[in-house]
């Protein structure tokens, strides 16, 4: 098989496989919108590679221009989509100056003084250097988990294939009229490797958001936008766990005064209301590594770590406060909504059902003594 029958076979299908296995994921995932990006860049490829096959078939130089400049434009969709997976600003301004430098030089060495192996430096280095660019935004991740050290490898090695393919035409032993058909084969041998290696790298971190996303999705109050009880108690336990003699966590119970009283009166929908409201003024008010959950119906539980427990009192008193003002007019009729909250400090050993009883026990008494107040433990 010729290598323009491999260009026009190998490459494409790939691309275009990958490109609908990640289309098919997209629609199932809508809000990772960086994997429709990823898509694209696998489409951009099928049109390479379809530019350069008519290209040669054809003898047509400003077709090998056109898939040149596709090829650099999917290297730099595969960039942009890293970047947004990061929630990072993509590198718009690199992207831009290694695209049209490279292509520029490119445009010399193929109309003004056409030099074949110039070319593969060129357009090679341009495509490693977009490979840079993605080892950056990995990098940057203060902690990589092993499938980001996985895509961090992936992408090295598409980054030496791009820095060594240049070095077929100093192979030994190779006469002059076979360097071209050499190197193109090496290209699409390699650039196969280089589709599935990027390819495997790009479906591990979906495999990753998905999972999380599954996760998060399974501990996560639908209505109030706070963790579940389940979501709420690993995380708490953890941070018990963690605590020392010294640095204490506390824990509070917060509760929905009369909430029974609001649904029956006013509607399931002013319930809701009341508790979004509510959910809202504690992460406002939480102190940076505070866990805050939904422990279920109008019950609201939040752990505050070891160097915020001295002020968990102030910090029940002032969730308390600010809800109570914002909430004197979200009931019809003029209505307003109180809370009332049990604070615990957590003792040496004790374990999270322990705490949490007690906590209630203290919510209890603010409950017994008048409501929208709180008491320690």
């Amino acid at each position: 098989m010729s290598y323009e029958s491999v260009i026009a076979l190998l490459n494409p299908a790939m691309s275009a496989i990958y490109c609908m296995s990640l289309l098919v994921l997209w629609r199932r995932q809508r809000q990772l919108d960086y994997i429709a990006i990823f898509a694209l860049a696998y489409a951009v490829r099928v049109l390479c590679f379809g530019a350069l096959y008519f290209a040669f078939s054809e003898q047509a130089p400003v077709l090998r221009q056109v898939a040149n400049a596709l090829i650099l434009l999917s290297m730099m969709l595969l960039s942009i989509a890293l970047s947004r997976r990061y929630a990072q600003t993509p590198w718009y301004g690199a992207l831009t100056l290694i695209g049209a430098v490279t292509l520029a030089v490119l445009y010399f060495f193929l109309f003004v003084e056409p030099n074949l192996q110039a070319r593969a430096v060129i357009l090679n280095w341009g495509a490693a250097a977009i490979c840079l660019l993605m080892l950056v935004d990995v990098a940057r991740r203060p902690a990589r988990t092993p499938v980001e050290q996985l895509l961090f490898g992936l992408v090295s090695v598409s980054c030496l294939i791009f820095l060594s393919r240049p070095f077929a035409f100093q192979i030994p032993g190779i006469a002059s009229l076979e360097v071209e058909s050499t190197y193109w084969l090496i290209v699409s041998i390699s650039d196969a490797l280089i589709c599935s290696t990027l390819g495997v790298a790009i479906f591990a971190i979906i495999a990753v958001d998905v999972m999380d996303g599954i996760r998060a999705e399974a501990e996560t109050d639908a209505l109030s936008g706070l963790f579940n009880r389940r979501g709420f108690e690993l995380r708490a336990r953890d941070a018990l766990a963690r605590q020392t003699a010294q640095t204490k966590v506390a824990l509070i119970l917060g509760d929905l005064d009369h909430f029974k009283v609001i649904n029956d009166r006013f509607g399931h929908g002013s319930g809701d209301r009341v508790i979004q409201s509510f959910a809202k003024t504690l992460k406002a008010k939480a102190p940076e590594g505070a866990i805050i959950g939904r422990h279920g119906g109008e019950e609201f539980v939040i752990l505050l770590p070891s160097a915020q427990a001295a002020a968990a009192h102030d910090f029940a008193e002032t969730v308390r406060s600010s809800f109570k003002d914002g909430a004197l007019d979200m009931l019809p009729d003029g209505h307003g909504a109180t809370s009332s909250f049990g604070v615990a400090i957590a003792a040496t050993g004790e374990d999270l059902v322990d705490l949490l009883n007690r906590a209630d026990r203290a919510l209890y008494r603010a409950k017994a003594e008048g409501r929208d107040c709180v008491r320690l433990a």
